[in-house]
């Protein structure tokens, strides 16, 4: 008798062993990356709602997307099989990442994604995960699974829970939120009384729009995040007045998701605006004259000088008429490097080599200051 029950029991546990594997599809790899591991659970709670949990794991120096992953970026989605109901996923509060002037929003080391299904779901779900990963090279990768939901099971309700909480809320965080909209640049100003320590702002995706790097200003209780603005082509941006947009602000482990309408926002400041013309062409000036006074140059300016004084027989007006080849040279190469400049603005390219003023006609007015200086001599003669 002790020997039947055994071999009942043991069948029975082996019945049961498969389903308690299938409320998981175990960590999951692709031969085609090998820099990411998913894994799928199901579970069905007291209510009768069915959730799941995807967890992405990531080797170091390695991320994926969040829902708006920015310029470049390809957010995780499923392909569901078998007529699958809607499914709500939620986003957990994710990180910027700035490579070459492209930001993007997304997740490093790993990351839970929490679901839920609304809707009656087959007995057993199954799909194809694809999720894109990046480092130096970007990966699109597809994940087959299926699992079989449990049914209140204790573990998962506290990873569950635990996911959630790293999901964003809809309030609590400020106290005030304003958004708005001036040309090329939308203005987020968000108010809180306990002060911000390390802010971070992440904006959802409208049609042709392409948001760059927000640029973060805190004064006390009062935080503001500039965005430079553009269409999906780096054009001109499209006018956002009156249009919805979601964002995600964050201060430090707290984070809280709203969906405002965007309004007119005031016009710049003066700490933001542009230098006036005049201030540009004073700097060049006062930059040309500059240059005349840096080691390097000295020894040449005296090579100049010393050259009439040890040639005698020259007449006064040959040394004048060195002297100007000598200015329009100068002239002339600093024409060159600022046409130079100006095709590159034209064709939307930069160069860069430490100059403090971005403007092309800088270079105009550093040859007009560094020629002004090599014209005294020539006064002198």
């Amino acid at each position: 008798m002790m020997i039947l029950f055994r071999r009942i029991l043991f069948c029975l546990l082996w019945l049961w062993l498969p389903v308690s594997w299938a409320a998981e599809s175990g960590w999951l790899r692709s031969p085609d990356n090998d820099h990411a591991s998913i894994r799928l659970r199901a579970d069905t709670s007291a209510n009768g709602e069915t959730r799941l949990l995807l967890d992405v794991k990531l080797e170091n120096g390695w991320k994926t997307y969040w829902r708006a992953p920015g310029e470049g970026g390809v957010a995780p989605s499923i392909a569901w099989k078998n007529d699958m109901p809607e499914v709500s996923w939620f986003w957990p509060t994710p990180s910027r990442f700035d490579v070459a002037n492209i930001t993007t929003q997304g997740y490093h080391d790993e990351v839970t994604f929490p679901m839920i299904v609304r809707g009656t779901p087959p007995a057993t779900l199954s799909g194809v995960l694809t999720l894109s990963t990046c480092s130096n090279v970007c990966l699109l990768t597809d994940y087959p699974f299926s699992v079989t939901p449990t049914v209140q099971n204790a573990d998962f309700a506290h990873d569950y829970a635990r996911a959630m909480g790293k999901v964003p809320l809809r309030s609590g965080l400020t106290d005030s939120l304003e958004v708005g909209y001036r040309a090329g640049e939308l203005v987020v100003t968000a108010t809180r009384a306990a002060g911000w320590s390390s802010p971070g702002l992440y904006l959802d995706t409208i049609d042709d729009v392409d948001f760059a790097k927000p640029r973060l200003r805190v004064e006390g209780d009062r935080l503001q995040a500039t965005v430079p603005v553009t269409d999906s082509w780096g054009e001109k941006a499209p006018d956002l007045r009156d249009k919805s947009l979601t964002l995600v602000l964050a201060d430090g482990a707290i984070a809280q998701e709203s969906t405002q309408t965007i309004g007119a926002a005031p016009a710049q400041t003066p700490d933001n605006a542009a230098l006036p013309f005049w201030q540009v062409v004073l700097m060049a000036l006062v930059g040309g004259l500059i240059l005349n006074l840096m080691p390097c140059v000295l020894p040449v300016l005296g090579m100049k000088l010393g050259s009439i004084l040890l040639v005698e027989e020259k007449s006064r007006s040959h040394i004048r008429r060195q002297f100007l080849a000598s200015v329009a040279g100068i002239i002339a190469s600093f024409m060159a490097l600022a046409a130079f400049m100006t095709l590159l603005r034209l064709s939307n390219h930069a160069l860069a080599w430490g100059s403090p003023v971005p403007e092309c006609m800088v270079y105009w007015f550093y040859g007009a200051g560094d020629a002004a200086v090599q014209r005294q001599p020539v006064r002198a003669f």
